[in-house]
């Protein structure tokens, strides 16, 4: 592993892709890496993430022909949760995931509690994950996303 990699962040937002939209790229050692930390820019984009409890578990799983879709779709259940059920998350574990080859699975336990406005510092309403610029690639030290999403 490069020192580069380690001192890595694990993911960066990006500035100048659309007025309306958040984009940021996540980065990780593994798949597994990658997808918490995508979960975690997110998170960091609608609400500042230290600031969440760990009061509430849901677990959830997903199934995927691609590491792509499978990345999209957790994405996409985060913010489900945060419209559906009003709930913003601070712990991401995955307790079982499968990428080797299709159908690629991954088995999640979320941790956090319901939005509260006046102890969550909110940045963004969130409403999708788009497919513009989306792609995730295996690089020299791991993985890499871009992820644009719009609010």
């Amino acid at each position: 592993m490069s020192l580069a990699f380690l001192l890595m962040k694990p993911f960066t937002f990006r500035s100048n892709i659309a007025i309306a939209d958040i984009a940021f790229y996540a980065y990780g050692k593994t798949p597994e890496q990658l997808i918490i930390n995508a979960c975690h820019a997110v998170t960091e984009a609608m609400v500042r993430r230290d600031k969440i409890g760990k009061k509430e578990k849901i677990e959830f799983s997903k199934k995927s022909e691609t590491l792509e879709d499978l990345l999209y779709s957790v994405l996409e259940e985060i913010i489900y949760l945060k419209d559906a059920k009003q709930l913003v998350f601070h712990n991401f574990k995955i307790k079982e995931i499968q990428t080797d080859q299709p159908p690629y699975l991954v088995k999640m336990e979320i941790a956090g509690e319901k939005i509260d406005h006046k102890k969550h510092e909110s940045h963004s309403d969130v409403k999708a994950v788009t497919y513009y610029d989306y792609y995730v690639e295996k690089t020299g030290d791991g993985y890499k996303a871009s992820v644009i999403l719009d609010v």
